[in-house]
Parts: C-alpha cells; structure tokens; sequence
C-alpha cells in the first residue's frame, strides 16, 4: 500500500466501515513513520473533541429565537459556483489565448522587403576651423 492510498482510504478505516481493509491498513502505520504520525495526530485531535463540552453563550437562545420569529434565510456558507457554461466558456477563451500564444512563438511573418531608395551622394565643403573642420553646407 502506498500513502497515497492510505489517504485516500484513511476516514473508511477510521470510521471502521471496511473491516477487510484494518489489516492492511494496519501493515502500512508499522512501516511509515509519515502515515503513523498522521494516525496520531488524528486520533488526537478526536479523542480532545470527544472530550470537551461545548456550552452556547447566555445569548444563543434569545438570537436564535428571533432569528426564527424573522424567517431571515440562513447565509449560504460556501460561494456561489459558475454556471457549466460560463466554466466552459472560460476554459474555450483560456485555450484560444494560449494557442495563439504558441502560435505567435513558433509562427514568424516574412519580413517586408522595403523599396531599395535612390543613393544620395553628398560633397562636403571643408572649411578650416577651429579646433578642427567645419562643413559648410553649399
């Protein structure tokens, strides 16, 4: 058994739902330190809640009664979940974008030949200068 399966079938082996799978389970805490200390640190973790006695405040009751007297709907405690279609569409966007991405690394345009210009030849005029030569324009 690797850890990865004990994870993944540690909470049937702590409930005790699969009887067949405590020996093997068993076999796998007596050989790996990592599996053996998060046994531990599980059954410890339940024999402290197991434990203590959780009291509701002096208020509980008053609020909870008005809460009920109000109807008001209780908080939806996990986030609203995008629709299947909007995920897919996401996903569709998210492929094109990397596609074209990849295509702008591997795909280069030819470069544009430009028009050849006609050959400027220009004949500077020396004039002797200070500190060294001026080109006077003619």
């Amino acid at each position: 058994m690797t850890c990865s399966e004990f994870r993944r079938l540690y909470s049937a082996y702590r409930d005790e739902h699969e009887p067949s799978l405590a020996a093997a389970m068993d076999d796998h805490l007596e050989v790996c330190p990592p599996c053996a200390a998060f046994d531990r640190a599980v059954r410890d973790g339940v024999d402290a809640l197991r434990g203590a006695s959780v009291a509701p405040s002096d208020a509980f009751d008053s609020r909870l009664e008005a809460r009920l007297a109000t109807r008001e709907p209780v908080p939806d405690p996990f986030p609203p979940r995008l629709s299947p279609a909007m995920t897919g569409l996401g996903a569709a966007l998210l492929l094109t974008l990397a596609g074209l991405a990849v295509r702008g690394l591997f795909v280069t345009p030819s470069p544009a030949v430009a028009e050849p210009l006609p050959l400027v030849i220009a004949r500077a005029h020396l004039v002797p200068g200070i500190p060294f030569v001026i080109f006077d324009k003619p």
